[in-house]
């Protein structure tokens, strides 16, 4: 008799968070239902899964609304928005996050670490029933964490993650939010943009000027001034207009004339794309399909209720 259902239906169902990109999402976003590039995921897993958006303002200065607020006041809204979401959530739990998501997970975790026993009593269980953290597209991107990705996403090193907690990323070698050149242009406006906003242009200006007196951008050891500096710089910007081309949409609009920018769309391809990371059954197996297909395999192989950090799909 083959008991393998019946275990399933034994096993508690697993609660997915899942946290938009810029722009898919909005400050009172009270919507429940997995939308934007992250639905793909929640569609590919199976019954023992339930999906829940997490809302959160997932703005970054005047994108997508010109009022927008800033980058950092964003994550730092969507990571208490989240906070609360794992408080409020019983038995094991499965964190997805994409693009500015994957710092408002980031940056939750890291309060709940850093909070210790001065936060609720109920937080000491939070990691614990953490079954895996999925990325895609995420700005610290470790080095090496995807084939062909050999440096830090466009953010640098974040927040650390739980120790013991399977995490899995996906990303795209062109893709610069995930795999920013090490010397990046893009870098500097990412380390100088977190407080922009239009309505706060003095506090933005106020904090570019303290990462440049104290010299904590990114690039700070790479960048002297006299001619050696001006020299690599023209090299710098032939990088940063690749990775800005390929961060543009595949088809640019502009006046009513259409352009086809064929090496575009790289941070929006995890959806519609296939991967082709490693050996999948499929080869049209997108980024999303391939971290539902981890996350299930997680399920599968995990004790009930805690964390996995041995399981890892073949890549």
């Amino acid at each position: 008799m083959d008991t393998s259902d019946d275990h399933r239906r034994d096993r508690p169902q697993v609660t997915v968070l899942a946290v938009g990109g810029t722009g898919e999402s909005y400050a009172g976003d009270r919507r429940t239902a997995v939308t934007g590039l992250l639905c793909e995921v929640a569609a590919g897993l199976d019954d023992r899964f339930v999906s829940r958006w997490v809302g959160y303002p997932a703005s970054y200065g005047p994108a997508p609304h010109l009022d927008g607020m800033s980058y950092r006041r964003s994550v730092d809204i969507g990571a208490r928005t989240l906070t609360d979401a794992l408080r409020d959530t019983p038995g094991p739990i499965v964190l997805i996050g994409y693009s500015q998501g994957a710092v408002v997970i980031r940056t939750a975790l890291n309060h709940l670490a850093l909070n210790g026993l001065n936060g609720p009593e109920s937080d000491e269980g939070i990691v614990e029933r953490l079954l895996a953290i999925g990325f895609v597209a995420d700005p610290h991107q470790p080095p090496g964490a995807v084939a062909g990705c050999h440096g830090w996403g466009v953010a640098g090193p974040g927040p650390d993650l739980p120790d013991g907690v399977a995490t899995y990323w996906v990303g795209a070698a062109e893709d610069m939010i995930c795999n920013a050149a090490a010397d990046s242009f893009i870098r500097d406006i990412a380390d100088l943009t977190t407080a922009l906003a239009v309505g706060r242009v003095r506090d933005w200006v106020g904090d570019m000027w303290t990462t440049l007196r104290r010299n904590t951008f990114q690039n700070a050891r790479r960048t002297s001034p006299g001619p050696a500096q001006v020299r690599r710089d023209v090299g710098r910007l032939s990088s940063a207009a690749r990775e800005v081309i390929g961060y543009l949409p595949g088809t640019l609009v502009w006046r009513g004339v259409r352009v086809r920018n064929r090496h575009g769309g790289r941070h929006t391809s995890y959806a519609s794309e296939p991967y082709r990371r490693g050996s999948v059954t499929d080869p049209d197996t997108t980024g999303c399909q391939a971290l539902a297909a981890w996350l299930q395999v997680c399920a599968t192989f995990s004790p009930v209720g805690g964390a996995v950090s041995s399981v890892e799909l073949a890549a």
